[in-house]
């Protein structure tokens, strides 16, 4: 049976080396992550001309984009690094890594994904009684690799 985890305490950190080397520095006050890990598969088209119906094969799977929210800090080392890589990519073009940790208690439930920081939407300061904001757009690039712990 499967259970409904929280996703309170969810994490997404991002590997700042180059090549990665496998430590993340934890994205602090992600309001929300949306689409970690995502992909489509592509279609192609099948049908002949002795078809009675359509058919379809899979094709290569195109990994999407994750999204992310943040209570932006302008002061914060990492937000500057995920700042200056929406305006600055790294040359040669490196990707960086990017770890989700979910919240599953005392299993270790990660998503792992290289991916481009494409946008930064933000800063925003939407008035007085708010708080400012940053929403960032990461082309993920290449297989995600899940790990599940039981």
């Amino acid at each position: 049976m499967a259970t409904a985890w929280p996703a309170l305490g969810t994490t997404i950190g991002i590997d700042e080396s180059y090549p990665p080397g496998g430590t993340y520095s934890l994205i602090g006050s992600v309001i929300s992550i949306t689409n970690a890990g995502g992909a489509k598969v592509g279609v192609r088209d099948t049908t002949h001309l002795g078809s009675t119906i359509k058919t379809f094969a899979p094709s290569l799977a195109e990994p999407g984009e994750a999204k992310l929210s943040i209570l932006f800090d302008p002061t914060d080392s990492v937000h500057k690094f995920l700042r200056n890589l929406s305006g600055n990519p790294p040359t040669p073009p490196y990707l960086n890594n990017f770890k989700v940790t979910f919240n599953t208690g005392s299993t270790t439930s990660t998503a792992v994904f290289a991916a481009i920081v494409e946008t930064l939407d933000g800063p925003t300061a939407d008035g007085v009684d708010n708080n400012l904001m940053a929403e960032f757009t990461l082309k993920m690039s290449g297989q995600t690799t899940w790990n599940a712990a039981t």
